[in-house]
């Protein structure tokens, strides 16, 4: 593996966080990172600086943010660098590598991102869902409104007056509905004839 010196990641001239800034948000992160290193890390190329620093953010964003797969791609691909989330997964493995080979360099880097997150990001990924989840019942709920709109009968005298029975009551006349359903169900079978040939 290449091993770097310093002074190509500009670590003579990194303005170090010294007074130790709580960072909140991934987009905190990455403006620190790029102003920390002068290396914009969302530049389409697969250069070994660019990638390696990619791979801190990934790393911070995972074991500090404690942001899914799925938010960090979408993140980074917010900020017009293609990126998905096996890419995440894999950058976040090579970062300790990557660290090996220039260790004072990326300890240093790393120790000034110190982090507080006000919001779980492990749980965007599950709202997102859930909010899917509301707006396809919210269309549900809709339809079912408008198709009781169009119902302009309303109910029977049977049906408004079994909303006003006792439970044991509604279970005493489910019962018996269901035996008068099942007469209508023996009579509809027994009204069909099967036609059979016989030879003669």
């Amino acid at each position: 593996m290449l091993q770097y010196k310093s002074k190509n990641y500009k670590e003579d001239r990194m303005e170090y966080n010294t007074i130790n800034t709580i960072i909140e948000t991934p987009e905190q992160v990455s403006e620190l990172l790029i102003s920390l290193t002068g290396i914009d890390i969302y530049k389409q190329t697969r250069k070994n600086e660019y990638v390696e620093h990619r791979a801190l953010l990934c790393y911070i964003l995972r074991n500090k943010l404690d942001m899914r797969w799925h938010s960090i791609a979408r993140f980074v691909k917010s900020k017009g660098k293609s990126y998905d989330h096996a890419t995440a997964i894999y950058a976040n493995k090579m970062y300790p590598i990557y660290k090996q080979s220039n260790f004072d360099y990326y300890d240093k880097l790393e120790s000034q991102f110190i982090v507080k997150s006000q919001i779980e990001y492990s749980q965007i990924s599950k709202l997102e869902v859930t909010q899917k989840k509301y707006e396809t019942l919210q269309k549900d709920y809709f339809k079912a409104i408008e198709e009781l709109s169009k119902y302009k009968g309303g109910y029977t005298k049977n049906e408004k007056q079994y909303r006003t029975l006792k439970e044991e009551q509604r279970t005493m006349y489910d019962e018996r509905a269901a035996l008068v359903l099942k007469s209508f169900e023996w009579k509809q079978n027994n009204s069909e004839y099967e036609v059979i040939n016989c030879a003669t």
